[in-house]
């Protein structure tokens, strides 16, 4: 995911003014507060709905080992080593394009020089620049045999620092997912009980943690719980505070923890492959297809790298002074039912302004036409990508009974109702020209640019 500058407007609910009027007590409401006498050997009846949570839990952790399997050493020099892994930019180039794909080999070794045979390194992948204040996450592939591949994309054209970080070696993060299951014990609650003027803390924690008297806080309706010991002389529904601090625990090794230390964490492997040169190289050339008036098919090619982008208008009703052709005339559902489909297809939907100038209906009709064609398509071809573009906010004083924005507000949030459940992408043109403050049926080239950008991360 890209990230570059643009206009983005949000609205945002304050949830802080709903705690401060708990008064920073804890609320009870929700929870069945009950009475332990001793540490109970056995776990409590589970509910039905609890053993289909229990059982989804066991499956995703059962995924989530063998995910990371146990990878123990005997020596700190038999682990990944930053320094002595080797880093290969694959056809490397003096100035790449933009849109192109950088693809980098990694093949690990440890501090002893050896090929490393098993995979599942933690590592971080980034390009930026910073002078342009943009910055992209490269997708990382693991081999399980001690060999990456490095992707990114390059989305913006300039000078492109890369960066690849050994965050943690294989055997480090065996030994955290291990370390990390062994004890709820990491972290010391303490629960303040006020009765009257008297004020008691005692031990708490989300399994029970002693032989004495507990109080359980039990959420009832998804039975997680939360216990303290009991007072004496209190209530459980004395409780009203609670306070933390971390116990000096650990479940690592004196070995295991080396690998934790600072000069050892987010270590830089690409030392002396630190910037390249990425240009714009437009290779998409315009193909001639011989129509007639600025409204015509517009066809452009990349014959070397097999892309062709097609720009085609949506038929009636297109309101304009001009004289356009109406000889391969197609609505929108139909273009979309002449298309096969499939991966490395992605397609762009638009429509709205011409639209505002007559009923509703008819809107709503070729929307939903639209939606029924989209079904189809990835009925036959799930993995072709479409991205629906809202219209744009345009002129305030520019003959309001018929175009004004109101109407296009309305078809907006139709639009967004007929689409809401449908594995579609979004560009929402409305709200970044709102945010762009533009009054412009034809938005500047910085706001076209960020939708561009927009529809790129979708398909990239």
């Amino acid at each position: 995911m890209t990230w570059t500058g643009s206009f983005h407007s949000m609205s945002y609910s304050l949830s802080f003014q709903f705690w401060s009027a708990l008064n920073l007590s804890i609320s009870l409401r929700n929870w069945n507060t009950s009475t332990n006498s001793s540490y109970p050997k056995t776990p409590l009846s589970p509910l039905k709905s609890l053993t289909e949570t229990e059982l989804r839990i066991k499956g995703i952790v059962e995924k989530l080992d063998q995910l990371i399997p146990p990878r123990p050493f005997t020596h700190v020099n038999t682990t990944t080593s930053a320094a002595h892994s080797r880093v290969t930019i694959l056809n490397p180039q003096d100035t790449y394009c933009r849109g192109d794909q950088l693809d980098i080999l990694l093949e690990m070794r440890d501090h002893l020089g050896h090929r490393k045979e098993y995979g599942r390194d933690f590592l971080r992948a980034r390009m930026s620049s910073p002078a342009l204040k943009a910055g992209a996450a490269g997708k990382v592939t693991d081999f399980n045999n001690g060999t990456y591949l490095v992707s990114f994309t390059l989305f913006w054209e300039g000078q492109v620092s890369l960066s690849l970080l050994l965050i943690h070696p294989s055997e480090g993060v065996s030994a955290l997912w291990r370390a990390r299951n062994q004890g709820y014990d990491r972290v010391i609650f303490k629960g303040q009980f006020v009765n009257g003027t008297t004020q008691v803390f005692t031990e708490c924690g989300l399994t029970p943690i002693s032989s004495a008297e507990l109080c359980e806080y039990l959420d009832t309706r998804d039975q997680e719980a939360f216990y303290c010991v009991r007072p004496q002389h209190m209530p459980c529904g004395a409780l009203t505070h609670m306070t933390t601090r971390n116990r000096e625990i650990s479940y690592l090794t004196v070995k295991e923890q080396s690998l934790f230390h600072r000069s050892n964490v987010g270590v830089e492997m690409m030392k002396h492959l630190k910037h390249i040169n990425v240009s714009r190289c437009n290779t998409l050339k315009y193909f001639d297809l011989h129509g007639t008036g600025i409204f015509k098919t517009h066809l452009l090619l990349d014959a070397e790298r097999q892309i062709q982008v097609q720009w085609k208008k949506h038929s009636y009703p297109f309101i304009t002074f001009q004289l356009y052709s109406v000889i391969e005339e197609g609505y929108i559902p139909r273009e979309i039912d002449r298309i096969p489909g499939d991966r490395n297809t992605a397609i762009s939907i638009t429509l709205g302004q011409h639209f505002r100038l007559f009923p509703i209906d008819i809107f709503i009709r070729r929307v939903i036409s639209v939606r029924n064609a989209i079904e189809r398509l990835l009925l036959r071809s799930p993995a072709t990508k479409v991205i629906l573009k809202t219209e744009n906010i345009r002129e305030m004083h520019t003959d309001t009974e018929r175009l004004g924005d109101f109407h296009g507000y309305i078809q907006y949030l139709t639009m967004k109702d007929i689409f809401k459940d449908l594995n579609v992408g979004v560009i929402d043109a409305w709200d970044m020209t709102i945010a762009y403050g533009t009054n412009n049926v034809h938005p500047p080239d910085q706001v076209i640019a960020n939708q561009i950008n927009m529809f790129l991360n979708y398909i990239c």
